[in-house]
């Protein structure tokens, strides 16, 4: 989904409070290049990252169904207009700001669930969390992140951008404040994955017997991790860790069920 204000204001109420996130282009553009690879003509007809990165506009046609992937992908969920003047970012991005009061960094995800939680005045238990859609270790090498940067040159404006607004955030939270609270995260963290999941981890999509905690396998694309359960939860405990391990399509199906009545989503 394309970020359009006037669209979203028509079913939001006024006082709505938006935030989003970003990641460095740098890694971005790897992981998009293996998730989106089905997707995107420019990812398909490329037999690598490197062989893009070499020559992107012998791959990259600008228009082309699916391609917004593989070019300043975040710029476009933003819904901002490219191409842009160099001298008119700062302005455009000035302007987002005002709308997003607070944008998320994915490098510093706990940090960014802290912020977020503060301004939200959501209760502890509320950034209880595993990180989903990883793909195990994956190794960018310093000139792929300089190239990718420079291919999504707009992106790595706007990811520089919030990364300035985000660590003021930081700082006026207060940084050892900061600190305190991404340990505490990270110590319940620890204790649920030991509570609810087989081998304390991520582990690959066949070795989940749960069809509903399985994520998603992006076709040509890199293999995504998800989560087991143990074995004997109790009801209870088994619906918390469930809504912990269950991926984003999923949950999303789950939300719709609760939000619109059993016959929205699909059936779990």
């Amino acid at each position: 989904m394309r970020f359009h204000l006037a669209e979203v204001q028509r079913v939001m109420p006024n006082d709505s409070f938006y935030f989003s996130i970003v990641r460095d282009p740098g890694t971005l553009g790897e992981s998009a290049f293996s998730y989106f690879r089905a997707a995107a003509p420019a990812f398909r007809d490329s037999p690598s990252l490197d062989a893009f990165l070499a020559s992107p506009s012998r791959f990259f046609r600008p228009g082309v169904r699916g391609n917004h992937y593989a070019r300043n992908l975040q710029w476009f969920d933003f819904g901002l207009p490219d191409p842009a003047r160099p001298e008119e970012i700062p302005q455009i991005l000035a302007r987002l700001e005002r709308v997003f009061p607070l944008v998320l960094l994915a490098e510093n995800f706990d940090e960014s669930l802290v912020l977020l939680r503060h301004r939200l005045c959501w209760p502890q238990n509320s950034v209880d969390l595993f990180p989903h859609n990883s793909r195990g270790s994956r190794r960018v090498s310093p000139a792929q992140i300089r190239r990718l940067r420079a291919w999504n040159s707009l992106d790595w404006a706007l990811y520089s951008h919030f990364n300035r607004t985000f660590w003021r955030h930081a700082r006026e939270f207060g940084l050892e404040r900061l600190r305190r609270e991404v340990a505490e995260i990270r110590r319940r963290r620890n204790f649920l994955a030991g509570k609810c999941l087989r081998g304390g981890g991520p582990v690959p999509a066949q070795a989940i017997p749960d069809g509903n905690l399985r994520p998603f396998q992006p076709p040509g694309g890199g293999k995504i991790l998800g989560f087991a359960l143990k074995e004997g939860l109790g009801a209870e405990e088994r619906e918390l860790c469930a809504r912990l391990a269950m991926p984003e399509l999923p949950y999303k199906d789950l939300l719709e069920r609760r939000q619109f009545g059993p016959r929205n989503g699909t059936a779990g």
